[in-house]
């Protein structure tokens, strides 16, 4: 028993780990298009990361196991098909929220109902329950995100709000998907791979005008391939892997890495200026991270009377 429990923490640890590496990858997606400018519309820019996430993922999976029969099962398993529309949805809504309240405020609701609807939807789902220090850690690593953007929040557009909180949502219900098609033997690669080539065509209508007028030189196509490959089909294959250890609400909780590593990116690359609050505010999603990876499983206790903590 003691052996794997164990295991058990020792495969919760790395999925942890790449949790945590994966979405420092996708953090430092802002600071690459601020330094190299993609000269185009945000929505344009997201419709790129779909959809060489999904063409790098689906080309690197065969060197890792993937097998090129197995994409078209993919197409029948609804759990892909809810991570197409959820991808390409947070995509919509989120450039959209940006647009409509400002970056502070989209990215702040944004992130801070990830982890709650992965958790709500991951336990009723997957009945993924989970510990009380994933409550907590949550809960300090959201307050120190709106401590960090205070003085920045626009909260009079309520329908910016309302598309923030749906960008969120969909995240939510991605994990869970994943999660289940993670159980159901799919790869790591080509599960997000295929979701993210459906989920492109969906915007693809959204983005076609404005993709027709971009200007494709050496830069944008260099910032185009590391924003698809390196912080959408690396950094979510990563994370995809680390589902297999950890529930869904805690594997959000760690995309909190993404704005930390992007403010500290933005300090160093960008000289931007780090206030107060935001030297609070990141120091609290860092306590709230490394409380949440030193108790990583996610999953409730069980509770076991006198005589059955072991078995024969």
């Amino acid at each position: 028993m003691a052996e794997g429990a164990k295991d058990g923490s020792h495969h919760a640890g790395r999925s942890v780990v790449l949790s945590l590496f994966g979405n420092g990858l996708a953090g430092t997606a802002g600071t690459a298009a601020a330094l190299y400018s993609f000269n185009s519309t945000a929505p344009v820019i997201g419709f790129v990361r779909l959809v060489l996430g999904a063409l790098s993922l689906l080309i690197l999976a065969p060197f890792f196991g993937g097998k090129f029969r197995q994409l078209a099962r993919l197409l029948i398993r609804p759990g892909v098909w809810v991570m197409a529309l959820t991808s390409a949805m947070y995509q919509a809504f989120f450039f959209a929220a940006v647009e409509r309240a400002g970056v502070a405020t989209a990215a702040l609701v944004t992130v801070g109902c990830i982890p709650v609807s992965a958790g709500i939807v991951g336990w009723i789902v997957l009945r993924e329950r989970l510990r009380p220090i994933w409550f907590v850690a949550t809960a300090i690593g959201i307050s120190g995100l709106a401590v960090a953007s205070l003085g920045e929040l626009q909260t009079q557009d309520s329908q910016g709000l309302l598309f923030a909180v749906a960008a969120g949502t969909g995240i939510g219900g991605y994990l869970t998907a994943a999660k289940v098609e993670i159980r159901a033997g799919g790869h790591p690669m080509q599960l997000p791979g295929m979701a993210y080539l459906i989920g492109s065509f969906g915007l693809f209508f959204i983005v076609r005008s404005d993709l027709i007028q971009v200007q494709w030189n050496s830069q944008s196509i260099a910032v185009a391939l590391y924003l698809g490959v390196v912080t959408m089909g690396l950094a979510n294959a990563m994370q995809i892997l680390g589902l297999h250890g950890i529930a869904p609400g805690v594997a959000a909780t760690m995309m909190l890495t993404d704005p930390v590593v992007a403010a500290v990116l933005g300090v160093v690359a960008l000289n931007q200026e780090l206030t107060q609050n935001g030297a609070i505010g990141l120091g609290l999603v860092a306590v709230g991270l490394i409380m949440q990876s030193l108790s990583p499983t996610g999953k409730a206790a069980t509770t076991q009377g006198p005589g059955r903590h072991k078995k024969p």
